[in-house]
């Protein structure tokens, strides 16, 4: 079966897949009601459901940023700030001892949120 054959009869049972959960009638009731061997339902469900789980497996959802307590920096690092950066409710304070590698990372992070 060609790719884009494919894809159209993946389109289309995703779509029956779907009509059959939502009538609220088991797969044997609703395969029978429509002349449709059960192995063929589960051979797609299968199928739908593999490509699911590639499709989530490829766009991972993490997140760049962990949000931190308020006070957990003056905590850990009491040395005074070399220098300040604020926008809005953001500030980062940076002391003299940090990399340029750290910096450079946090410049990026605040290029890509703002």
């Amino acid at each position: 079966m060609s790719d884009l054959k494919h894809d159209v009869t993946a389109e289309r049972w995703a779509m029956l897949i779907k009509e059959r959960v939502e009538s609220g009638m088991t797969v044997r009731e609703w395969c029978h009601d429509r002349n449709i061997k059960e192995s063929r339902y589960y051979y797609w469900l299968r199928i739908l459901r593999r490509k699911a789980v590639e499709n989530t497996e490829q766009t991972p959802q993490i997140s760049p940023f962990v949000e931190l307590p308020a006070g957990i920096c003056q905590e850990q690092f009491p040395a005074s700030a070399a220098a300040v950066i604020r926008k809005g409710n953001i500030t980062i304070e940076v002391t003299e001892s940090a990399s340029a590698g750290f910096i450079q990372k946090v410049m990026e992070a605040l290029a890509n949120a703002w």
